[in-house]
């Protein structure tokens, strides 16, 4: 499955958590077009996906709906 996201603020700690969720979740996190962070996460659900990365999201300590943005 994708899980979309997009960069918000273009500092460091948006891709200080875009490095955290391609190493906990062992996939490529980088900024495409527009901003916009596809992660192919290995689910078979999109609501699975799209808690593996909050789930990193959330555990960073960082307040990340500042730097990132989840798509739907």
């Amino acid at each position: 499955m994708i899980v979309m996201l997009r960069v918000k603020s273009w500092e460091a700690p948006a891709f200080d958590l875009l490095e955290r969720i391609g190493s906990e979740l062992h996939v490529q996190a980088q900024p495409q077009t527009a901003g916009f962070v596809p992660i192919s996460v290995d689910r078979r659900r999109y609501d699975e996906a799209e808690a593996d990365v909050v789930r990193v999201l959330d555990a960073s300590g960082i307040a990340w709906r500042e730097h990132l943005e989840l798509r739907h």
